[in-house]
Parts: C-alpha cells; sequence; structure tokens
C-alpha cells in the first residue's frame, strides 16, 4: 500500500493581469512550486463571461498544494486585497504522495 499524506491545495481565480503579483506573495510564503491554467468562462455574482480577447479581462486558476503553514502564511498576505482584486479562493484537504515534496 502507498502511503499518503495530508496536504493542503489551494485554487485562486484572479484576473491574468495579477499573475505576476500573486506569483510574487505565494514564493513570499514559501509557495514555490505551482501551475496557473487558463479559465475560458464562468458565472458570478456580475453574470456569465467568457475569454474571447475582448470587453473582458482574462481570467487564470492559480493551483498548488503545500502544508498547511505555507497556505495559511499565503492567505494571510492575500487577506488585504481579496475584496480589491475580487479574488476567489478554495483551500481544502488532499491526500498527496511523496509528501516531503508539499
Amino acid at each position: 500500500m502507498i502511503t499518503t499524506h495530508t496536504r493542503k491545495r489551494i485554487d485562486i481565480l484572479i484576473d491574468a493581469p495579477l499573475c505576476d503579483w500573486l506569483i510574487e506573495q505565494a514564493a513570499a510564503a514559501e509557495i514555490v512550486h505551482h501551475s496557473i491554467l487558463p479559465v475560458e468562462s464562468g458565472l458570478g455574482r456580475t453574470g456569465a463571461w467568457r475569454d474571447e480577447g475582448f470587453g473582458t479581462v482574462a481570467k487564470r486558476m492559480f493551483v498548488a498544494l503545500s502544508n498547511k503553514q505555507k497556505v495559511a502564511a499565503l492567505l494571510e498576505r492575500l487577506a488585504p486585497d481579496i475584496e480589491r482584486y475580487g479574488l476567489v479562493i478554495a483551500v481544502y484537504d488532499v491526500e498527496v504522495v511523496r509528501g516531503e515534496r508539499f
């Protein structure tokens, strides 16, 4: 049986122009491994939107796995800007193999 370890996954929906800022915030919280995924469309408080290259700001999904202390540190760094930047953040427990990497 493979041993698994509980870690945190954090997903952050963010406007594409803010990705570099978010990566800097994550690095300052010692989260240096992540993925940035394109988001094609969605439905939010202001209605439906689609990334068609004009008229809307492109969205990205930041995804990272880490330990709870580093995720908590990132959330503290982001707290003052969550409303201003309209960040949508989800944090949940996941089971990972090779827990020492996270």
